[in-house]
């Protein structure tokens, strides 16, 4: 992260734990996520050219629309997770599947104006992410290793991966001519 993003008065108390806006720590690895896709799209039409499917069935274009829906919303999920390490909010509720023995925490809206709740919250932000994706219950339950909330962010990346391969590999399918 780059030192601009750092804060060293964001909380009362001193910390030797360094401190990042969850918007520059959001905006860092979203252009990182889009770099990496980027150069992966890349890499793949030139390794792995897509091949032209001559016989596209409407069940084949639903496939291809979902693939596309499933890749962005690895995508904002990501970033949904960045909110998370920006605010500590894995650190807030450290129970699953409720929160504090709710299904819905009594804080999730506390802020004003309500629209802050979902960037500056750490329980919305937690929230959000939760019903989100599946993923990373084990790193909230035991809250959050270094090594293992890596490998949940790691997971992500090759998800997104699997998600960019996949359409890739559906680009050439067109609609049906009737």
């Amino acid at each position: 992260m780059v030192k601009s993003g750092l804060e060293e008065h964001r909380f009362k108390e001193p910390s030797d734990v360094p401190r990042v806006s969850q918007y520059r720590l959001t905006a860092h690895l979203g252009s990182a996520f889009v770099l990496y896709s980027l150069f992966l799209w890349n890499a793949l039409g030139v390794t792995y050219p897509a091949q032209q499917i001559k016989q596209v069935t409407a069940q084949a274009m639903k496939f291809r629309k979902l693939a596309h829906m499933t890749k962005g919303w690895v995508f904002i999920t990501a970033l949904s997770g960045a909110l998370v390490a920006g605010l500590d909010a894995g650190l807030v509720y450290n129970s699953f599947p409720k929160m504090a023995d709710r299904w819905i925490p009594s804080d999730l809206l506390a802020f004003s104006p309500t629209l802050r709740n979902f960037t500056e919250n750490p329980t919305t932000v937690q929230f959000d992410h939760r019903i989100m994706v599946g993923l990373g219950i084990s790193t909230l339950l035991l809250y959050v290793p270094t090594g293992l909330a890596a490998l949940h962010q790691s997971g992500s990346l090759l998800t997104l991966s699997f998600a960019i391969w996949l359409t890739h590999e559906l680009k050439h399918l067109k609609k049906i001519p009737k």
